[in-house]
């Protein structure tokens, strides 16, 4: 896989872009850091408020994937908007947060036995809620079993990607983190064109 070929595509998807997705990802995040700001828990004790942290958090899940959703439009030529984030809650809200839950449950139970089948794992089910966008019709089980099969065989090259942007990732830390506005960006557009890749190569295959 041509790594530099898919950092030129994101690059090329973020031209004339670059103010809304970093608009979008700073709102994310704001809105993201909002329940442990509202309930502050302990750092000491766990209590109801970490728990309510938790859930809270939990349950805005949709927006993050709304996020997701924007990098793959932006990917593929479509204007994105700050409509994006709230476009889950309103559509697939409870499918999303339940595709949250079996993922998230899957993880664990793979890490509970050993770490590196965790982390395996969770390479195998990062594309869930990218195919949950071209395949919303999926039951929550579908998905991530289709996100499982579509990685087999491209978990090392996802790796390999993210490895890739260690340069930038140190750069954003020697700007004290102003630099990733611009390069959580850059990553996820990449990635979303890694999806389209590898979904393209899969389809071609399972359904051509």
């Amino acid at each position: 896989m041509y790594y530099s070929k898919l950092r030129a595509k994101a690059r090329d998807s973020l031209k004339g872009n670059w103010l809304i997705a970093i608009g979008l990802f700073v709102v994310t995040t704001i809105i993201f850091t909002l329940p442990d700001f509202i309930f502050n828990p302990n750092e000491y004790d766990f209590s109801w408020r970490d728990i309510a942290v938790i859930l809270a958090t939990w349950l805005l899940t949709p927006m993050s994937v709304g996020l997701i959703w924007a990098w793959i439009d932006l990917s593929r030529g479509k204007d994105i908007r700050f409509g994006h984030l709230i476009h889950p809650f309103q559509t697939i809200f409870a499918k999303t947060i339940f595709v949250s839950f079996l993922q998230g449950l899957f993880l664990l139970l793979w890490t509970l036995l050993f770490i590196v089948p965790g982390i395996i794992k969770s390479f195998s089910y990062m594309m869930t809620f990218y195919i949950l966008r071209d395949r919303p019709e999926l039951s929550p089980l579908q998905v991530i079993t289709e996100s499982r099969k579509m990685m087999d065989g491209h978990k090392g090259e996802a790796f390999v990607l993210g490895l890739t942007f260690i340069g930038w990732f140190l750069l954003g830390l020697v700007t004290l983190g102003i630099g990733f506005l611009w390069i959580v960006p850059y990553i996820s557009v990449t990635f979303a064109h890694f999806y389209d890749t590898i979904r393209e190569e899969y389809e071609a295959k399972h359904h051509g």
